[in-house]
């Protein structure tokens, strides 16, 4: 009898080893929708013609660059709000982006679309503006 118990318990653990392994395979999942080579280089906004988006590789992490241009804060000539480096995060309809000047280490998402030398997203670099849907046209 107590052979049979032994041969019983090898038998749930082998049971449970294959679920946890399937658990883990199909919880791995890539939602990237797009690579490095298809969004690096410059991109400059059609409305504005100042702002522009820059993807490529920084050091050694994969990121976003916005250059918004400068204004004049308290007498001082500094970048304007947003301005800087993006942690970033492509999904199906959307990016995930995280400002590296900013305390706050979550990403948020935003509407992305990449058609051609066309990029649409959402305005993420000003929180009162929501909704707004930029147009950026690859020059480089």
């Amino acid at each position: 009898m107590p052979w049979d118990r032994v041969d019983l318990k090898k038998k749930d653990m082998k049971y449970g080893l294959v679920i946890i392994l399937l658990l883990t395979v199909l919880s791995c999942t890539n939602d990237n929708v797009s690579t490095m080579t298809d969004l690096e280089g410059n991109w400059v906004d059609i409305n504005t013609k100042t702002d522009t988006l820059t993807f490529g590789l920084f050091g050694d992490k994969e990121s976003m660059i916005l250059g918004r241009g400068r204004e004049m804060r308290n007498g001082f000539s500094v970048p304007k709000y947003g301005s800087g480096s993006y942690e970033y995060n492509l999904l199906t309809d959307t990016i995930s982006l995280r400002w590296v000047a900013s305390s706050n280490l979550n990403f948020k998402r935003y509407y992305f679309n990449r058609t051609g030398t066309k990029l649409t997203i959402e305005k993420f670099f000003d929180t009162n503006t929501s909704r707004i849907i930029l147009t950026f046209k690859k020059i480089d």
